[in-house]
């Protein structure tokens, strides 16, 4: 079976702008675009959410918790993350300070665990890769600081040139050690105007074989395959991780033809590349 990959181009209103919605299984994804003083509410049910800010700042109201500060945040090519991760059962009141814009991603819940709020001093931040395949990765509503069923949330800032999701791989089946399933959708920004990118999905047998340019505001999902990036000269590539599995680990399975990659680099086999 050819797993459900694609690319959604839309543009983005004010309020919530549902974009990945019945394409997978269980992750879904929205933006939600504020104005200053704007107001939304977002009722999770059944699902958890993760509401990560990617640029500006707002407030959140939670029934019967309280309100949390997001942001500010200029941009996210040079300031960290602000997050906030809700479970099943929340009323949440956004609120814009100023224009903002906050990616949302859900998945389902069949178990309660606490509210998180994030700030960037919660936010691991690594390095990944080598030479020109080298980016910068933050995890942001992970396991090591988040409790959940599903879902996890991070991000990724690409240079100019450079590579990212490198070397190809997976993450479709469960094989113990090396691979844990879970769907994902990248969501992407750049930051200039102009900047674009290049993606290819595909998989072991070529019964998956496609491309897509990735232009600002675009929203990659896929439930399997390979699923490689790069970002063209002049501009930084970002893009917003959301990824659901029932494992809520990331474990990636590298493609055998690209393995040269690590083993040039002298890095585990293991490597979980975003």
């Amino acid at each position: 079976m050819i797993p459900a990959c694609g690319r959604i181009r839309e543009r983005i209103k004010p309020g919530i702008n549902p974009l990945i919605t019945d394409q997978l299984q269980h992750l879904q994804f929205s933006t939600l675009s504020l104005t200053s003083g704007q107001e939304v509410t977002l009722d999770t049910g059944e699902r958890e959410f993760a509401a990560v800010l990617i640029h500006g700042q707002c407030e959140i109201e939670v029934a019967g918790e309280g309100r949390y500060t997001l942001g500010p945040r200029e941009n996210p090519f040079e300031h960290g993350p602000y997050a906030y991760f809700a479970t099943r059962e929340n009323r949440l009141v956004f609120r814009g300070s100023q224009p903002s814009l906050i990616g949302i991603g859900s998945a389902p819940a069949q178990q309660a665990y606490p509210n998180s709020y994030v700030t960037p001093d919660m936010v691991s931040t690594v390095e990944r890769g080598a030479d020109n395949w080298t980016r910068t990765v933050r995890m942001i509503c992970w396991s090591t600081n988040t409790a959940g069923n599903m879902l996890l949330a991070g991000e990724t800032c690409t240079p100019s040139g450079n590579w990212s999701t490198i070397p190809p791989h997976r993450h479709q089946f469960d094989i113990e050690n090396e691979e844990a399933p879970y769907e994902e959708v990248y969501f992407f920004r750049f930051s200039r105007p102009q900047g674009f990118g290049l993606t290819w999905q595909f998989d072991d047998d070529n019964m998956l074989d496609q491309a897509f340019s990735l232009q600002p505001n675009d929203v990659l999902y896929m439930a399997g395959g390979y699923h490689p990036v790069v970002c063209a000269p002049g501009g930084t590539l970002y893009h917003l991780s959301l990824m659901a599995g029932p494992k809520r680990i990331s474990k990636a399975r590298v493609h055998q033809d690209y393995r040269f990659l690590l083993e040039q680099q002298q890095l585990p086999n293991q490597y979980t590349p975003q």
